[in-house]
């Protein structure tokens, strides 16, 4: 399937393979470990699904025991372009969920064709990573065993994103690095936007552990001259964070599922901090009758999506957020979770006017965590709407 072509570069989809074949010669930044880094002799950039996400071993132990540049050549191979001459980058997602997005600003474009996935790996820049790499091999780092269980957890589900970025006007060696920030930014601001949770923090994710991204830009012919800038103040830092953030916003419907109006949920705000479905159904059945317990099981759903709710519930876990940035001071921490746990319960049960009733009433549960306090809230509150 031709997806795009003209005088630059042509992109098509087979099977389990994105590739542009490029018309003229390019500068390439790419992350592939095999003929990755700043290049102009490449005729190929491709994308490819290597592996199912989730419980594929078989498919893991080829890879590994053919190693990086047997497996290249192999992919190269199997996708009918030259392994000699192609950045290959791989993923665990479906090629027919890729997106191709495009920006313009009068004779720029930026063309950005993005696979990506969250739901696995996501992580926070700063996260404490759970593997170090050696001679030997990558090893894995001791950690906490919260943590570690997270980590454990999320390597069930695979989860990447994936760029390839094109743009139409030569640039120098130090503009392709610094588009490379905008892209990065780009990617960032899409997960951002949707409040996705890191999976080896309480944090909010600003991408994944296994990113890619390869930019090419047309070598200068004569006549022709270098773009030297790509910040977010120029047309063309613009150009290239707009489209990655479109592309991957649009690759994690089609290929998660995850879009801003499914975001809106009780969990889907506090999750990260502990406020799952098992822990408000857990926190019911302790809190309330059986029959009232009940109750609330079979109308959680309602319950967790209802919109001012889940505005209640970001706005908690905004509180949290700035806590462990600093931004507040301790403090005015705990003071401010209780006022948002407060107006959690009041909005669940649709008694605003009682805020400060059941502020006073979570007073005494303020040292708990702030995934227990909210899954509190939420259930006095759900008791308070039908007494």
């Amino acid at each position: 399937m031709l997806l795009h072509e003209d005088q630059d570069f042509a992109l098509r989809r087979e099977g389990r393979f994105l590739c542009a074949t490029f018309g003229r010669p390019h500068r390439v930044l790419s992350t592939c470990p095999v003929n990755g880094g700043l290049r102009e002799d490449l005729t190929h950039v491709c994308n490819h699904q290597s592996c199912e996400g989730s419980g594929h071993a078989d498919r893991h132990a080829l890879i590994n025991d053919l190693g990086l540049q047997a497996y290249h050549h192999r992919a190269c191979r199997e996708a009918g372009i030259p392994g000699a001459t192609t950045a290959l980058m791989s993923t665990a997602a479906n090629m027919q969920c890729a997106v191709l997005a495009t920006a313009s600003r009068e004779e720029l474009e930026v063309r950005v064709a993005a696979t990506a996935g969250v739901l696995g790996n996501a992580t926070r820049a700063g996260d404490r990573a759970p593997w170090h790499e050696t001679r030997q091999g990558n090893r894995r780092v001791e950690r906490e065993s919260r943590v570690e269980t997270r980590i454990e957890t999320a390597a069930e589900i695979g989860g990447t994103i994936v760029a390839m970025v094109f743009i139409n006007r030569p640039c120098t060696r130090a503009c392709l690095v610094r588009a490379a920030t905008m892209v990065t930014e780009g990617k960032s601001v899409a997960i951002l936007d949707l409040r996705m949770p890191s999976r080896q923090s309480a944090g909010l994710a600003t991408g994944t552990g296994t990113d890619q991204i390869a930019i090419a830009a047309p070598l200068a012919g004569d006549g022709e001259w270098e773009r030297h800038w790509a910040g977010s103040h120029g047309t063309l830092g613009e150009l290239l964070a707009r489209a990655t953030r479109d592309a991957v916003s649009r690759c994690l419907l089609l290929q998660n599922g995850v879009c801003a109006e499914l975001r809106r949920s009780i969990w889907g705000a506090l999750g990260r901090h502990g406020c799952t479905e098992e822990a408000l159904r857990r926190c019911a059945r302790v809190e309330l009758s059986r029959e009232e317990a009940e109750l609330f099981e079979h109308n959680l759903m309602a319950l967790v999506h209802d919109p001012q709710s889940a505005a209640a519930a970001y706005c908690l876990a905004e509180s949290v957020d700035l806590s462990a940035a600093g931004v507040l001071h301790p403090e005015v921490a705990r003071e401010a979770v209780l006022n948002q746990a407060g107006l959690l319960a009041a909005t669940v049960a649709v008694h605003p006017e009682r805020f400060a009733y059941f502020r006073d009433a979570l007073k005494a549960e303020v040292e708990r965590c702030p995934g227990e306090l909210a899954a509190l809230a939420v259930v006095r509150g759900f008791s308070a709407k039908w007494s």
